[in-house]
């Protein structure tokens, strides 16, 4: 069985709180074998610890977004007979024909509403739509008391099929680096120098895998999830290859 001292010792004060929590759901379901849901959604650097904790089988383990390529993920212990998660996705269309709302726009105002981030899983904006699952017991509330993103009048709806939720859109590039270091990959990423580079991974804006980069000289491997605050989220995907000069040629996905 997973222990207490293992989750303290493998992440930082502000996760291991939030693992701790879902550590007492686990041991709730390996002592009762019963179906445990969590109560909110967890980032990667979280979820996927659980994940490899959970593949002896003692406890059976699931991390569901709801989207493919899905990030923010809510857990379940032991779901032996597929129970349907807590959740609902919600479909907020702009009707508004002379604003372009962007992803930051739904997210603002949904959080104004004095709802917690964790209680919402990823977002995807697409055209005037944007979709979102949330904890069921809050879909209501958002329902009711949001009625405008800015100026924009909104309508809001429960999605029941989820086939008819687009996927996550990225764009694909291929970039050239003189090494796989955290500096090398952050300054290209954000077309800057490998000194300001640098500058931003010293400054806590950099998170690897949504913890913050502490080694400038760290290697970032393939399906690394780097964000650079400002700039935006990127996937590190396969090394194809190399150029004359002897840099790395490594392709990236872009969130968009």
């Amino acid at each position: 069985m997973l222990k207490k001292e293992t989750i303290l010792k493998s992440f930082n004060e502000d996760d291991a709180k939030e693992a701790i929590k879902i550590y007492e759901k686990y041991k709730l379901a390996y002592e009762k074998d019963i179906t445990v849901f969590t109560s909110s959604f967890y980032s990667p650097n979280i979820w996927s610890f659980f994940e490899n904790c959970c593949s002896n089988n003692e406890v059976m383990f699931e991390a569901n977004g709801f989207f493919e390529e899905s990030e923010r993920r809510m857990i379940c212990f032991n779901n032996l007979y597929n129970v349907d998660y807590p959740i609902k996705i919600l479909e907020i269309k702009n009707k508004s024909n002379f604003s372009n709302l962007k992803h930051k726009d739904y997210l603002g105002s949904i959080l104004s509403l004095g709802i917690e981030r964790n209680k919402l899983g990823d977002i995807i904006v697409k055209e005037n739509k944007a979709y979102l699952p949330v904890l069921e017991e809050i879909s209501d509330y958002i329902i009711n008391n949001l009625s405008h993103i800015g100026k924009s009048p909104i309508e809001i709806k429960i999605i029941d099929n989820i086939s008819d939720i687009p996927s996550v859109n990225f764009e694909e590039i291929v970039i050239n680096v003189s090494s796989l270091r955290a500096d090398s990959i952050v300054a290209k990423l954000s077309s800057l120098s490998r000194a300001k580079a640098i500058e931003l991974i010293d400054s806590g804006k950099v998170l690897i895998n949504y913890v913050k980069a502490k080694d400038k000289s760290q290697d970032i491997v393939k399906d690394t999830r780097v964000t650079i605050r400002g700039i935006g989220k990127f996937i590190i995907g396969d090394v194809i290859g190399g150029t004359r000069s002897g840099k790395q040629r490594i392709v990236i996905k872009k969130y968009i």
